[in-house]
């Protein structure tokens, strides 16, 4: 999942066109959510980091996954051009979740520390995978990829901004990617 930019949460990303008439596929973040077929409206964030606003025309459930429809998609062409564009909604349209539980993305820029206060790093994505959930948290030399569940999160003080992490030694740094050459 990416992280909070421009005070949008991003809920999926359209991944192609389905049929000829502009129906969209979408790739959601969280496949269990159904939050996208609540919504009137939805942010778009095209790769370029452009931001349009677009009405929401329907929703349908396929055996592809999501199907999504909006508001001046009208034919194949459109959808395709919509292609790896990011549905993103304010946080503030985030359902209210009960007392101790959080989103993933509350925890986007957090520091990350050991039970001795020691600081290891800035939380700078977290990621759902299919059998876990991680934190990428930014390190001297890299990344270290933090599965979010016991031994290596201890505490969650999101409050105070702070994410207690332990039993690391076990985890690899990646080393920092290379930013990516344009395409010609």
């Amino acid at each position: 999942m990416a992280g909070e930019r421009d005070g949008l949460v991003p809920l999926g990303v359209l991944v192609g066109a389905h049929g000829v008439r502009g129906d969209l596929r979408v790739k959601l973040h969280n496949p269990d959510s159904e939050l996208l077929q609540e919504l009137e409206r939805v942010s778009l964030r095209a790769p370029d980091g452009g931001l349009r606003e677009a009405a929401i025309a329907g929703t349908r459930m396929h055996r592809q996954g999501l199907l999504l429809r909006l508001a001046g998609c009208e034919n194949r062409e459109d959808a395709e051009a919509l292609r790896g564009t990011e549905l993103c909604i304010p946080r503030a349209q985030l359902p209210e979740l009960p007392e101790g539980e959080h989103y993933l993305i509350d925890l986007i820029g957090l520091q990350a520390q050991r039970p001795d206060g020691s600081a290891v790093g800035t939380i700078e994505d977290a990621i759902e995978y299919p059998s876990a959930q991680a934190l990428r948290v930014s390190v001297e030399g890299g990344v270290l990829e933090v599965p979010h569940l016991p031994p290596y999160v201890v505490e969650l003080r999101i409050d105070e901004g702070v994410v207690v992490v332990d039993e690391l030694d076990d985890l690899e740094i990646e080393p920092p990617r290379l930013p990516r050459r344009p395409k010609r």
